[in-house]
């Protein structure tokens, strides 16, 4: 019994060191486009009617400077290679986990029942964050970033900021993609 605790403590504790806040990172990418010329980037504004949080799209905004700066490309509007757009959004999730149906029986009598053995549901908010890398002189996107993660338990700048600084690094770590040449 003692053996089969431990497992299960073992078990729940990898699976929650396993579960990161961040997933569904995905990137794509202009094969044409020589990255390795890009050197400067500047922002888009975002459109008045988008309904963002501003201390948000601020700390989006530094952690992809402090990103972009590490790898050598430098932030100006005048002229730059190519500009970046940020998009942001949020929705409710509920995640259901079925546990399976098993047959049970009722003691010493024959038979049983079927049913089941456990559902599980969890409700959560998603965050989306995308950036699109477009073309200063063509204004074609020549790369996107997204990642996804839970959002629920970020109640506190700290919080927030190391989310943001976590999915910026997460899709950055991508950019610039290997050169097809």
């Amino acid at each position: 019994m003692k053996a089969i605790y431990t497992f299960l403590v073992l078990f729940f504790i990898g699976f929650t060191v396993s579960c990161a806040s961040i997933y569904g990172v995905q990137y794509d990418y202009d094969k044409q486009v020589n990255f390795e010329s890009l050197k400067t980037y500047d922002w888009l504004p975002i459109p008045e009617k988008a309904t963002m949080d501003s201390l948000v799209v601020n700390r989006v905004k530094n952690a992809v400077n402090a990103e972009l700066q590490a790898k050598g490309l430098t932030m100006t509007s005048d002229n730059p290679d190519f500009f970046i757009a940020e998009h942001l959004g949020k929705k409710d999730k509920v995640k259901v986990t079925n546990w399976g149906y098993g047959y049970g029986s009722y003691g010493r009598y024959r038979g049983g029942y079927w049913g089941p053995q456990g559902v599980d549901t969890y409700q959560y908010e998603e965050g989306s964050l995308i950036l699109d890398f477009v073309d200063a002189k063509s204004k074609k996107m020549i790369w996107r970033g997204v990642a996804k993660a839970q959002i629920d338990d970020t109640n506190t700048p700290e919080k927030s900021e190391k989310l943001i600084n976590e999915a910026v690094q997460e899709i950055l770590k991508n950019f610039p993609p290997p050169s097809s040449k």
